[in-house]
């Protein structure tokens, strides 16, 4: 792929509003052993993935924050690690509630507060330099996937047709360092195809729903057509 076609901001932005929303008022009908149930995401229950997602929050809003720097390319910043998240998942399920919507709304003021101009900045990251409104899309998707993770509303099949494309887009282009010895030429039911990798040519087709869940890791290769024989491992 090379490089990242980025949506529309403002759609991004209601996109990540809606998600929100929907995350928020989903994870509110939790008891407290509901959050120690297992999730989509192998070892984790309801309170890692959600305290994960605080930590995403936090760190997507200190580069956030960063964009007001007069410097024009940033790091992107990591999220906690694994040994905070075990340690954050031991939390009641009041305080696990309390976190992630203190920590959603913080990232959303933050993204409310950016000048006009600091989406022109860019973003240093291991796959090269992305643009600044990576950010809201990289949040999006950290929402809507663990949101079906977490098994408390949305399948993968209940993403809407144009955000699972927009995600699609994103995790192939994430997926391609992994792509060394295969090139992979993809196409999805909506008629976009994407390619990426270099080696071998293998050609893998589906509906985008089924695509996307098969490069995240959350649908085998079965979901989808000559996908037979690429075992991508755990979801991310």
């Amino acid at each position: 792929m090379g490089t990242l076609a980025i949506d529309d901001l403002d759609d991004l932005r209601l996109d990540l509003t809606v998600a929100t929303q929907r995350l928020l008022g989903d994870t509110m009908t939790l008891s407290d052993e509901d959050w120690f149930e297992p999730t989509g995401l192998p070892g984790w229950m309801r309170s890692h993935v959600a305290t994960h997602l605080t930590q995403q929050a936090s760190a997507t809003e200190r580069m956030v924050r960063q964009l007001d720097s007069p410097e024009k390319c940033l790091p992107w910043c990591a999220c906690g690690s694994s040994a905070s998240v075990m340690h954050g998942a031991s939390r009641s399920g009041l305080e696990l509630l309390e976190d992630l919507d203190r920590s959603a709304a913080s990232l959303m003021n933050a993204f409310d507060a950016m000048a006009s101009h600091a989406w022109d900045h860019s973003l240093l990251t291991s796959q090269g330099v992305l643009p600044a409104k990576a950010l809201a899309l990289v949040r999006l998707n950290e929402l809507i996937l663990h949101h079906v993770d977490l098994r408390v509303g949305p399948t993968l099949a209940d993403i809407e047709p144009r955000v699972a494309e927009i995600l699609l887009a994103w995790n192939l282009f994430r997926a391609e360092p992994r792509f060394t010895q295969v090139r992979l030429h993809v196409s999805s039911d909506s008629g976009n195809e994407f390619t990426i990798g270099t080696g071998v040519d293998t050609s893998i087709s589906g509906s985008t729903t089924f695509l996307l869940g098969w490069i995240t890791g959350r649908m085998d290769s079965t979901a989808v057509l000559g996908a037979e024989g690429l075992n991508l491992g755990a979801p991310v």
